[in-house]
């Protein structure tokens, strides 16, 4: 096996270390890397390079301070999904090194620290590094080759697709920083010779660091002007890094991955060799990586959902739980290799260990789910194996396969596995494989099936619909464009004041800057201060209204988008103009609801954490005037006594009415004593810290009360499940408390009227009724048996033969199922060789049953396949074992059809 390195003994730590030392000894600030979900950045799913956390310093949104840091962050990509495990380097997390300087140093420091980083602390040969440029940056070749002394050979020249970002600025945009970049790569097989260069072969020539060199300006018409303030923004992958440096094959075989993949080779019963190209050594190594992928994720707060970056989680999991599968393990098994993640990474990252007990119920659950939607006997895998079977092809190959039977079409077929079945799309794709499918169109019918069922979701949610709003009233590119220019800043004040006099810094009417918004305009409208309170940390933002000498506006919603407090605004009368003082006024009803609801948050998640235990950690909230909604780590839902207990201390401490304290202090003493953070929360070197009573300390940006006494009610109104290892809880305070007591009051009295009970004797007064109601439903079920068997003996006499086949098909007036059931059951009985079909309708719907005895099973009569296909005339589906069928239909005026349709049926089985 060819190693493409010589191993020093370096280890992935020593290298992380030693590029956070090189550069703060060169004055940059050491700082910690940011949490896998983005903060204040809609664009992104997942933090996907080191300079994410700082847009706002790149853009000059940042007040001046901080000049050159380092970080080595935590990222994640899923753009090469597929060729995780199978090329050499493709990961999905991976961790970037990086050093940034705003404004202060350039091209020559950031060229001549970088290669003497890697000569000095990486040993490497300078014969074997190479350097790319952007084609046109005749200043970095200069510095390259007569600073640095890398010979002019060794200078690669790429266009602006490869060396500028953004790719292709200068022609493509879009508008605003950019710059060239330059590139170190590493010729991995220096003995190799010939032909290969950085141009024809990447695979030999590997890229380790990225060095972005932000200059410009791009303006319209494609006009790049020179930044007064320039930028350093470089990434270096840390896992490349190390493999090139230990000498071995692939990213996976680090000293910190190798033990994983080696937890995922013991799980599956298996040797693991690295670097091996086999499919059980790439199952491996791709098993490993998303189950590291995954723990920081789940570490981090990301949920697996069926939608966003929960859908992404989602999907790491279930196709590391594929693999596993297709390796012959039985599921779970992942949940025995994380924590071999927390034993090679929770040293640096102690959120591995804090919150392995929630990454391992989350895993558990989600394989258990995943392990009953792929069962072979479930009714999703076997509805797609049907259609697939029937499907017929012809000898011009994949291009060729008809992909519909009748009006359905396979596109229909996979999405009715995935939206009402449950079958994960990546077992769907491994069916489909199976079967030779491999035609790129395979899923477009799918993928319009899905986007047409989120819309439906998030239309019929008013939860979506709010998120929808919420997202398209982000400030555009041309409106942040022009912010950056202006370098505008608002104050908040609403801390200690609701309402205060500023002046107008700028409207936006669309994505236009206008000098005024008339009556009837919906601006989005930023001040020099505010008292409104912007979206963040879950709590909503306020409402209320502008009101200028020359009109005044609705304020509907408050947000923060990109460092700017905006106000999503209505003009009722007059107009608003840039410039004019205007008074801001936040509904002060509404806020104090809000801070009700915001206080109590943080009550229940102290009772949550003394009742149920310390594992217990927010994983999300939203606090709004009309309740609170709190997701926490939990496996299982609470006991009655559980929810019980968890409002009686918040009452009781509601009762004590404990002041509710707040300070700032640094962030190193806030965590000394023990304040709550919220994992993947992004603080500041200052917090602020909120206190109740010395039992809860929580780090938060919300606006609360003076006293908990203020919430006077806290009432829990539901308790369930949103994600594998997540629950959340729902809950009203104060007035939205009583109000919730009164509803809930209404309901019990307007069911004891119709009960004809009070509330004391409501329990025996049900319990009788449920007494009657089961003995009428026995009586109704042997009236329906009765008339089933009295009806089946009617036509017995009446049966047809169908090519030798004996076969009674018919519909029974009024039976459920357990009646045709019995009825074909009696019929077997009766007759030797017999097919029989029953039907009978309930209400809107269509019940049948199919049932053969032996002798005519064995002439290739399927009783479950043909119950299937009476059904599908209905608008409904059934299966069922060769002897025996059941299925159901939902358009019961087909039946007669569909009861007449079972001759054909029934030749058709016996000519296959």
């Amino acid at each position: 096996m060819t190693f493409w390195g010589e191993d020093d003994g370096m280890n992935t730590h020593d290298i992380r270390s030693r590029f956070l030392a090189f550069f703060e000894k060169r004055g940059h600030r050491i700082l910690p890397s940011d949490s896998l979900i983005p903060h204040n950045d809609p664009t992104l799913l997942f933090t996907g390079a080191g300079m994410n956390q700082f847009k706002e310093q790149f853009l000059g949104s940042k007040p001046a301070g901080l000049h050159r840091a380092a970080t080595c962050q935590k990222c994640l990509r899923t753009a090469d999904l597929a060729n995780v495990g199978v090329t050499r380097w493709h990961m999905t997390f991976f961790e970037m090194l990086g050093n940034f300087s705003f404004g202060d140093y350039f091209k020559k420091e950031a060229c001549q620290w970088a290669w003497q980083f890697m000569l000095e602390e990486m040993k490497q040969d300078p014969g074997r590094l190479h350097i790319t440029i952007y084609e046109k940056d005749d200043e970095t070749f200069e510095i390259w080759n007569r600073l640095v002394g890398v010979p002019a050979e060794r200078i690669w020249r790429f266009d602006e697709s490869a060396n500028f970002w953004p790719e292709s600025a200068p022609s493509k945009g879009p508008n605003g920083p950019c710059g060239p970049c330059t590139e170190i790569l590493i010729d991995t097989e220096p003995h190799r010779g010939g032909a290969s260069t950085p141009r024809n072969d990447s695979s030999r020539f590997v890229e380790v660091w990225n060095l972005v060199l932000q200059q410009f300006d791009r303006q319209e018409g494609g006009r790049l002007v020179p930044l007064s303030s320039k930028n350093i923004d470089t990434g270096m992958g840390l896992e490349r890094m190390a493999a090139i440096m230990q000498g071995v094959p692939t990213a996976q075989d680090i000293d910190v991955m190798l033990p994983i993949v080696q937890a995922a080779a013991h799980s599956c019963n298996l040797a693991y060799v690295p670097g091996m190209v086999d499919k059980a050594s790439q199952r491996l190594r791709r098993i490993a990586e998303h189950v590291r992928s995954v723990a920081f994720c789940i570490a981090d707060g990301a949920l697996p959902d069926r939608y966003g970056r929960g859908y992404v989680v989602r999907k790491l999991i279930r196709r590391a739980a594929l693999d596993g599968m297709l390796l012959g393990v039985r599921l779970p098994f992942l949940v025995d290799i994380v924590g071999e993640v927390a034993e090679q990474m929770g040293g640096v990252y102690p959120e591995l260990n804090q919150r392995m007990s929630t990454i391992q119920n989350v895993l558990r659950m989600e394989e258990e789910r995943f392990q009953s939607a792929v069962a072979e006997g479930s009714q999703g895998v076997q509805r797609l194996r049907s259609f697939l079977k029937n499907l017929k092809s012809v000898p011009s190959g994949v291009a060729g396969w008809t992909l519909e039977i009748g009006e359905e079409s396979l596109g229909d077929v996979l999405f009715e596995c995935y939206d009402t079945f449950g079958v994960p799309l990546e077992y769907l794709e491994q069916v489909l494989k199976e079967h030779h499918f491999v035609h790129s169109d395979l899923f477009e019918d799918f993928e319009k099936a899905l986007e047409a069922r989120r819309a439906q979701s998030r239309a019929g949610s008013s939860m979506g619909e709010s998120a929808i709003v919420f997202k398209r009233e982000f400030l555009g590119e041309k409106a942040l464009d022009r912010l950056h220019r202006e370098n505008l800043t608002t104050e908040f004040v609403g801390y200690d004041a609701l309402q205060v006099d500023a002046a107008v810094l700028a409207l936006f009417v669309g994505d236009e800057w206008v000098d005024r918004a008339e009556a009837g305009d919906k601006a989005q409208v930023l001040l020099s201060s505010t008292p409104f309170y912007a979206r963040a940390g879950g709590q909503v933002g306020d409402i209320g209204r502008l009101e200028t000498a020359t009109g005044s506006a609705a304020v509907s919603d408050t947000i923060l988008d990109h460092g700017f407090i905006v106000h999503l605004a209505k003009v009722e009368t007059g107009r608003l103009e840039r410039r004019a003082p205007v008074r801001a006024i936040v509904d002060a009803d509404l806020r104090l609801a809000t801070a009700r609801n915001h206080t109590a948050t943080h009550l229940l998640q102290w009772a949550l954490r003394t009742v149920l235990g310390d594992h217990v950690h927010q994983a999300g909230s939203e606090v709004s005037p009309q309740r609170l909604r709190f997701d926490f780590t939990h496996p299982t839902a609470l006991a009655p006594e559980e929810r019980r207990r968890v409002e009686v201390l918040i009452n009781e401490r509601i009762l004590a009415d404990a002041p509710v304290e707040v300070e700032y202090t640094s962030l190193e003493e806030a965590r000394r004593r023990g304040a709550m953070a919220l994992f993947g929360e992004k603080y500041a070197d200052r917090v602020r810290v909120v206190s109740i009573g010395g039992f809860s300390m929580e780090l938060c940006g919300g606006t609360h009360l003076e006293r908990v006494g203020q919430i006077g009610l806290f009432k829990i109104i539901a308790e369930e499940s949103v994600a594998a290892g997540v629950r959340r809880i729902s809950a009203v305070t104060g007035t939205g408390a009583i109000a919730y007591l009164h509803d809930q009051e209404d309901l019990l009295a307007e069911v004891c009227r119709a009960l004809k009970a009070s509330p004391d004797t409501l329990p025996a007064r049900i319990e009788n009724l449920q007494r009657q109601v089961k003995d009428l439903k026995t009586q109704v079920a042997e009236a329906h048996r009765r008339t089933a068997r009295g009806s089946l003996d009617d036509r017995l006499d009446s049966l047809q033969d169908v090519s030798g086949v004996p076969v009674l098909a018919a519909e029974i007036e009024g039976a459920d199922a357990a009646a045709l059931r019995e009825a074909c059951d009696a019929a077997r009985r009766k007759h030797k060789s017999i097919l029989v079909v029953l039907a009978g309708r309930q209400a809107d719907k269509v019940n049948l049953v199919a049932a053969a005895t032996k002798d005519l099973v064995a002439k290739g009569i399927h009783a479950g396949k043909l119950v299937g296909e009476v059904a599908k005339e209905m608008g409904g589906q059934g299966g069922g074992r060769p002897d025996l069928g059941q299925g159901g239909g939902k358009n019961p005026d087909a039946l007669p059809a569909a009861i007449a349709s079972v001759p054909d049926l029934v030749r058709k089985q016996l000519k296959k």
